[in-house]
């Protein structure tokens, strides 16, 4: 149920759905053409400001507030495993002729297996979703093997839909294998809400972001120019950061 109230939320409330039900409540509603005006003008800011790069580098900001690993702390931590966070996938692939990984998927599958190439650990893939009989955790094995060639230990946690269920099932698996200290690796702005889910259930996980957005540099004009695909990086942070009140919320 969660779930589809999630994708309800996200639908109107989120860009560019959030943008849509505003316009088609002003219109609808509103009787006064001065009123009318100054809704349309407070909406057209409402799209400015989630369309520039000012913004998104401000709400990425707040979010990736882990650093990366360094290469120091991959020589000489005490590490068992790496847990590697699936990031969804996509159902049908014409070139696959099937299911494949999506753009989080791949990129946080790049990482780990960079990771396990350095360190030699074993790996746990977790992702439930599943498209064409397969789930994301089962391709993502698949990938490391055939296209990474990782020879190591591939462990596949294949039952959560989300976060929350990716840390209880893969805390089983980390339990059952007797791993102590382990990798978790996600996207930098994932990382925060994931890290306080895992330490839930077990509270020996060391961070390893990827895949940052945040880029302060210095503010020059670009920052203030709008850009089609800024809304989507706005999204995902809007995602984020009201996710993480939700799990607050619903899971405690």
């Amino acid at each position: 149920m969660s779930h589809y109230i999630g994708q309800l939320f996200e639908m109107f409330f989120f860009p560019p759905g959030i943008f849509i039900l505003f316009l088609g409540l002003t219109v609808l509603l509103e009787k006064s053409l001065q009123r009318l005006k100054i809704l349309i003008l407070i909406q057209m800011g409402l799209i400015y400001i989630l369309s520039i790069p000012f913004t998104s580098d401000y709400f990425f900001s707040i979010l990736e507030t882990i650093p990366p690993l360094s290469e120091e702390q991959i020589r000489t931590n005490k590490v068992d495993a790496i847990v590697v966070l699936a990031g969804g996938m996509r159902p049908y692939e014409k070139e696959y002729h099937g299911p494949d990984l999506n753009y989080f998927s791949q990129l946080r599958l790049r990482y780990a297996a960079w990771l396990q190439k350095k360190t030699n650990l074993d790996i746990i893939v977790t992702g439930g979703v599943a498209e064409e009989g397969v789930t994301e955790a089962e391709l993502m094995k698949q990938v490391l093997q055939n296209e990474y060639e990782i020879k190591g230990t591939i462990r596949v946690e294949k039952q959560s839909k989300n976060t929350y269920e990716n840390a209880l099932y893969s805390s089983k698996i980390l339990a059952q294998h007797q791993y102590q200290n382990y990798y978790l690796v996600t996207s930098a702005f994932h990382m925060p809400r994931a890290l306080e889910v895992f330490k839930k259930y077990n509270n020996n996980v060391l961070p390893a972001p990827m895949g940052f957005f945040h880029n302060p540099g210095i503010l020059e004009w670009g920052k203030f120019k709008p850009h089609s695909h800024v809304i989507w990086k706005n999204y995902l942070a809007l995602h984020e950061i009201i996710g993480r009140y939700w799990y607050h919320f619903y899971y405690g």
